[in-house]
């Protein structure tokens, strides 16, 4: 008997608009779905990290954690050699040099050893899942949404029963490659214990409770969407994520204002103009904790207001010291990077885990990974707010460069495939044929 979906709370997840002069590859069509499938594998095991770190290892199945990663290299391999070599995109080229030549200098930097080189490159392949999305959303299949949609719900399930229930991983601890790993360590924010609900952290709890509606709130019924933020805005409120509770205030006022209004005026290449003029504005918080390490470097914050500890602790700490440290000892780092998982948790492996900081800025920490390159990539990445139709990746883009201001986004995968996701139409390049051996033409 067929199974009816109430499209009233369920609204088909239409296919994004086609890009008018941009080039739309059958590779990158018939890859959507293996691309879904590690995407919503990854989301599925951030959102309940603590659930399988605990039951997994019970069943005998402790390997399975690492199948993610494994899916991730071959995107790597297919983002290298369909989007750089074959579609010849210079962004592609760009970056996929500037990681290569990023993990030598990292292995010669920090005197790797074969699972700290492993680890860099584990780091970053999530990164490639996500530009691998050129011109492509998870939006354009319905069972995906539904899932992220489940996801979020779970996320924020398991986050309001943290105060009631005592999940069993919580202070759990794994080892990794030799290294002790915390599952559910207890975090204390103001006296107050950060919860981190079936992903075991507060912070990617709470990440996986937002983004996820984030990606797919315009193809969800807005009763939905609207049912959820009560729920959502507590859970952030458990996890004290103080980042994820100041992007949930503006994806608020932004669905609100922009996305529901833009619907009852039936305007909607004005709310595509709104929400890519935010994602172009958006852009204005990237150099500013450059600025501001050089304008309040050394002042005591605390004595304005105490909450502004954490940002003096970075400012003054975390973010200035890769620079401090590569000025003292590997000075061409500053212009060339210190290489590939250098100052985020892959250093932990290498005989200088000693010098790791927790740099919670994902442009910072990138840049001192692939150095001066990475400049021009950001410069790739703006252009994402011009060529890309995609509203859902656009506001990603406005709400991620808030959210990155002090959040790395290495580390939990999916934060990683996300910042890579809204960023990819910066792939997408000119309706024109393109050489191939065979001289094929692409279709525009």
């Amino acid at each position: 008997m067929a199974t009816t979906i109430d499209t009233t709370l369920f609204p088909a997840a239409a296919p994004v608009a086609a890009r008018r002069r941009w080039i739309r590859d059958a590779d990158i069509d018939r890859a959507m779905l293996p691309l879904m499938v590690v995407f919503l594998t990854y989301a599925t095991r951030d959102a309940l990290t603590g659930v399988f770190r605990y039951w997994l290892p019970k069943f005998h199945l402790a390997g399975v954690w690492f199948l993610p990663d494994l899916m991730s290299f071959m995107v790597m391999a297919y983002f290298i050699w369909v989007i750089a070599f074959r579609r010849q995109s210079a962004w592609a080229i760009l970056f996929s040099a500037s990681v290569f030549v990023s993990t030598i200098i990292g292995w010669i930097f920090m005197s790797s050893s074969p699972v700290a080189l492993l680890s860099s490159v584990k780091m970053m392949s999530p990164f490639f899942v996500g530009l691998a999305f050129v011109g492509r959303s998870l939006a354009e299949r319905k069972w995906a949404c539904y899932f992220m949609f489940a996801l979020s719900v779970i996320s924020t399930v398991g986050l309001l029963g943290s105060p009631l229930f005592d999940y069993p991983w919580v202070g759990m601890a794994v080892e990794t490659f030799g290294q002790t790993k915390a599952v559910g360590r207890v975090w204390w924010s103001g006296g107050a214990i950060r919860y981190g609900g079936f992903a075991g952290d507060s912070t990617m709890a709470a990440y996986m409770c937002l983004f996820p509606l984030i990606i797919v709130h315009r193809h969800i019924s807005p009763k939905l969407i609207l049912l959820m933020a009560g729920p959502v805005g507590l859970a952030l409120h458990l996890a004290t994520s103080k980042t994820a509770i100041a992007c949930g205030v503006l994806f608020a006022l932004y669905y609100v204002f922009v996305v529901l209004l833009g619907r009852k005026w039936g305007d909607a290449a004005r709310e595509l103009h709104l929400t890519r003029l935010l994602a172009k504005w958006s852009f204005v918080l990237v150099p500013l904790p450059f600025i501001l390490m050089l304008a309040l470097g050394g002042t005591d914050l605390t004595q304005i207001d105490p909450m502004l500890f954490s940002m003096q602790d970075r400012i003054n700490s975390t973010w200035v010291f890769p620079f401090v440290h590569l000025g003292q000892n590997f000075p061409i780092g500053l212009v060339t990077g210190c290489g590939l998982g250098c100052f985020t948790y892959p250093m932990e492996y290498t005989r200088l885990g000693y010098l790791m900081v927790p740099v919670d800025n994902f442009y910072i920490a990138t840049y001192v990974m692939l150095g001066a390159p990475f400049i021009l990539f950001v410069v790739g990445m703006f252009t994402a707010t011009i060529k890309s139709n995609d509203r859902e990746k656009l506001t990603l883009i406005a709400l991620l460069n808030v959210y990155v201001v002090t959040i790395q986004c290495y580390g939990p995968s999916t934060a990683t495939i996300v910042m890579g996701y809204a960023f990819s139409d910066m792939f997408l390049t000119l309706g024109r044929t393109w050489t191939r051996r065979n001289r094929a033409k692409v279709p525009d």
